[in-house]
This record gives C-alpha cells, structure tokens and sequence, in this order.
C-alpha cells in the first residue's frame, strides 16, 4: 500500500514540474496524435529515462485501478520521454483495447512491431494486429448525423414494477400460512366446542384444550380467508400498477393502492396530476 501511495505521489511530482507536456501528451492520446520517432538508449539522457520510469509507475497504478484514460496519458508521457522504451506501445495498445478504442489499440501495436520487427514475440504481436483489424470490422458503422438534425431528445422515463405490491402479497401469504398453522396444530379433545361440554371424567387439561380449540378452530379459518384476500390484493396492485413510458399531459392519472383494514382488505383508485 505504501509502495502504491509513493508511485502516485511520485507521479503526480514529476507532473507537477513538467505540466506543459502531460497536457501536451493527454491531447495525443485523445486526438490519436503520431507517437515520437524512435530512438536509441544512447540518444536518451539519463535524467528523462528515470522521469519516465517514474511516469510509467505512477501509469501502471492507474492501469490496475482500471482508470485507462489516465493510464494511457502516463504511458504516452513516458514513452515520448524515453522514445527508446518500446515496450511501451504493448503496454499503451492494451489500455486503449480494455477502454474499448481498438483503433487506437492497433495503431500502437503496428507502431511496435514497425519499429521491433526482431521481437521474440512478433507472431504473437502479428496475431493481435490481425485479431484487432477483424474486431474493428465487425463493428457496425455509424451513421453520420443528418444535417439539420435537432438535439437528440433525452430519453423517455420508464415506468417499471415496483417492490411494494409483492411485499403485500409475501405478508398475505405468510397470513394464511398461519392460519393453516393453526388449524392443523389446533388439539383435538372430542368435546362439543359449541356447548363447551367435555365427556364425563375428562380431564381439566382436556377442558382447558377445548376452549383452545374452538379459538384456533375460529382464528385459522378467518386468518386463511384474510391472508389470501391480501395476497389477491397484491397481486392486483401489482398488474394494475402504470408502467411504461410516462406521459406528462397534465392530465389527471389514476393510481391503485392497496387498502387494509381489519376484517377488510382490497384496493382503491386514486389520482394525482
């Protein structure tokens, strides 16, 4: 991490002092200006060459942070720098690739191998120019814009399906869910639950199950009816509910909400302009 903060800072040092050229080499590489001719270590003072080095690191921080476009502002500096670092048009066509400009990406691969025809690696290179020329072909085209073309009008808000109705439909379904609960769980005593009369000798345990189970024999059928009514009342918020294109005409919108209440639950129409 501290190695990573000492790149940067040191990048943005050398930056600092010389800011007429990071301008300079930040035009090229959104212009797609011509790379410097090329050049010997020899030719290349020994200050510019580490200035470069120095550049190309705090470039390779910004290249792993995926910020290509300030990466390849770094590469390019370094390079026009130190012109005999070839190296760095592979790492420069890379960058371009991953930010998705393969013009600019084969540019710089053709400048490498024009300028590294010895390469060890000149098929694998040759393979790439060849792979980026059928990428950049497949590409459609694009039209030119038509003359006397307007502004292009922002696009329409889209109304989609909102969370909300399914929540209600998940709490109605969890309603009569419990009501099932009951309703299976409810003990069974063989006593008239209308009379509260048990069989001779039954037990007070028994007695006391009988009023549970006429409670839970009332409470699960009313939570089963309740839970599916708002459930239904959901699902219809749901395919009721506007969605599409919004038309701002002024007029008045109908809208479905869901209304609940106890021994009650459906939906109601309302508006708003």
């Amino acid at each position: 991490m501290r190695a990573r903060q000492l790149a940067i800072a040191s990048g943005l040092l050398v930056a600092t002092f010389a800011a007429a050229p990071a301008r300079e080499a930040h035009a090229q590489s959104s212009s797609g200006a011509a790379y410097p001719p090329a050049c010997s270590a020899a030719t290349v003072p020994q200050s510019e060459s580490e200035r470069a080095h120095t550049i190309y690191q705090a470039g390779k921080v910004q290249y792993d942070d995926k910020n290509y476009d300030a990466a390849i502002v770094q590469f390019r500096d370094a390079y026009k720098r130190d012109c005999s670092k070839h190296e760095l048009l592979i790492i420069i066509s890379r960058a371009y690739e991953l930010k998705g400009d393969k013009v600019e990406a084969l540019r710089a691969l053709e400048t490498y191998v024009e300028r590294v025809p010895s390469s060890p690696d000149i098929t694998t290179h040759r393979n790439g120019i060849d792979s980026l020329k059928k990428q950049i072909a497949a590409q459609p085209a694009t039209p030119p814009p038509s003359a006397g073309a307007g502004p292009t009008p922002p696009p329409a808000e889209v109304r989609e399906h909102t969370i909300p109705p399914w929540i209600v439909v998940g709490v109605g379904g969890a309603t009569a869910v419990a009501g099932i609960v009951l309703l299976a769980a409810k003990p069974n005593t063989g006593c008239n639950l209308d009379t509260q009369e048990c069989p001779e000798g039954a037990s007070t345990k028994t007695r006391n199950d009988a009023g549970t189970e006429r409670a839970w024999g009332i409470a699960g059928p009313i939570l089963i009816g309740g839970g599916l009514a708002i459930a239904a009342g959901g699902l219809l918020w749901h395919f009721l509910e506007p969605t599409g294109p919004v038309e701002k005409t002024g007029k008045l919108k109908p809208s479905v909400s869901p209304q609940v209440a106890p021994g009650y639950a459906g939906m109601s129409l309302g508006g708003s302009f």
